[in-house]
């Protein structure tokens, strides 16, 4: 039987060059907060809020991602290079249909969506034009997330993490150039930090394709290449990468906008903009905290699905396991330096410095409630690797929306608690979910599941 060690080894092998490639993006979105902080807190805030919309699109990759990691990985657990392959071409494929009227249809929608979320005229001048940028860029950066999912599939994490180093070489002068503007080039304020962003992922997209063609080459043979390079839709093969990534997407789904009715509840509060500036730190800082959990569940759906294609569920179950033990120890570390650094960290992302003593608060809620959710991402990359997606769809609608929502509304609008009530919810369903989704994985339903 294989060690603990050893299951260690590769859990961990898999997952710091993904913790380092996630620490890398969502620093961009520091980056923004920090370069647009001089322009003032509704820059702030329409920073905060745009993302927040442009999470709950990504939604679509997420599906594509999560259904390709364990059709990928257990094909190649099987040996079935040629299958793998395959998936690729089909994922990419789907994000073409997709993608170029979501970009379109998004770029369009852009200010009548920032209105639904109470944001103030003022943020609503600065998220307008950097939400339509970003909708417009939004197939280079789902080129990226899909070429990298398939590498870390395969077992390859750290060509991802070389070409997110190239691209926030990139994204951080430009960054700063088109905020600000220098010599002949305008400062562009908010927007320019799209334009930044939508520049460097084409970058990237062009080079994991050209990484991505190397790869396949050296595994596959030239009669399966042809085969899988053919142009046409295989809907086998596609419906079995949503049948597994729909739940996840959907579950996203769920999730995302129950954030967006979270920030239309602390919105309409008497701290209005103020919450709305401090949520969106929060909710940029918790990326940064949630970035082991992210790569360990990547890490812990590829092996899981490996040890599935082999035929080893008892490896399966022990590598889920052994991430969660791991993760717990490294969580506990990151939630402890958020608590204390909290009040700097938030003064440093917010100019005014009432919003910034809030700031402080948000972050100590959501980094207790990050614990909690970081255990939940890591057990669902377990189960996703088995193809066990569904359950973990209705867990995480019940947390959301009939247990977090509605506690934060009564909290905020009845009790007048607008400020602790709606984060003791926020932190309350992450724990709930925790409960549930243990649960699942601690039974056997999961080992039946056929991809």
């Amino acid at each position: 039987m294989i060690t603990n060690r050893e299951l260690t080894r590769r859990i961990w092998n898999l997952s710091w060059p993904t913790v380092l490639l996630s620490a890398l993006e969502a620093s961009l979105g520091l980056v923004d907060l920090l370069m647009v902080r001089s322009l003032g807190s509704e820059a702030t805030a329409a920073i905060g809020v745009s993302r927040q919309v442009t999470f709950l699109v990504n939604i679509i990759v997420v599906a594509l991602a999560s259904g390709l990691i364990a059709v990928v990985s257990q094909a190649v657990g099987a040996n079935r290079w040629g299958e793998a392959v395959r998936a690729l071409q089909q994922a990419f494929l789907l994000l073409v249909l997709i993608g170029l009227p979501v970009g379109a249809v998004g770029a369009f929608f852009s200010p009548r969506l920032l209105e639904m979320l109470n944001a103030n005229a003022a943020t609503i001048a600065h998220a307008a034009p950097y939400l339509q940028i970003s909708f417009l860029g939004i197939l280079f950066a789902w080129a990226c997330v899909v070429g990298a999912t398939f590498l870390r599939s395969v077992g390859d994490a750290v060509t991802p993490l070389k070409v997110a180093v190239g691209v926030v070489g990139l994204n951080v002068p430009l960054n700063y150039l088109l905020i600000h503007g220098a010599g002949f080039v305008p400062a562009l304020g908010v927007p320019g930090a799209a334009w930044a962003s939508v520049i460097s992922q084409m970058f990237g997209a062009i080079v994991i394709l050209i990484l991505l063609k190397r790869k396949v080459r050296t595994h596959v043979s030239r009669d399966e290449l042809v085969f899988a390079k053919q142009f046409s839709f295989d809907w086998p093969l596609i419906g079995r990468i949503l049948r597994i990534g729909a739940p996840m997407a959907l579950a996203g789904l769920v999730r995302n906008g129950s954030r967006l009715v979270f920030l239309t509840i602390v919105g309409a509060g008497a701290m209005g903009m103020t919450l709305h500036a401090a949520v969106g730190v929060g909710m940029q800082v918790r990326l940064l905290s949630v970035l082991p959990a992210l790569a360990f569940q990547v890490a812990t759906a590829a092996l899981v699905g490996q040890a599935i294609g082999r035929g080893d569920f008892d490896e399966a179950h022990r590598l889920g396991r052994r991430s969660v033990e791991i993760l717990s120890l490294l969580m506990a570390g990151v939630v402890g330096l958020i608590v204390f650094f909290a009040h700097p960290l938030a003064a440093m992302l917010i100019e005014d410095q009432t919003v910034a003593a809030t700031g402080a608060i948000v972050l100590r809620w959501f980094a207790l409630a990050q614990f909690f959710s970081s255990l939940n991402i890591t057990l669902q990359g377990a189960l996703m690797g088995a193809g066990d997606t569904l359950p973990n769809l209705r867990y995480t609608f019940f947390t959301q929306w009939i247990l977090m929502l509605p506690l934060a509304w009564i909290s905020s609008a009845i009790m007048a608690w607008q400020l602790h009530g709606p984060l003791l919810a926020w932190t309350l369903a992450p724990a709930v979910l925790l409960i549930l989704i243990t649960r699942r994985f601690s039974g056997e339903k999961w080992k039946n599941i056929r991809t």
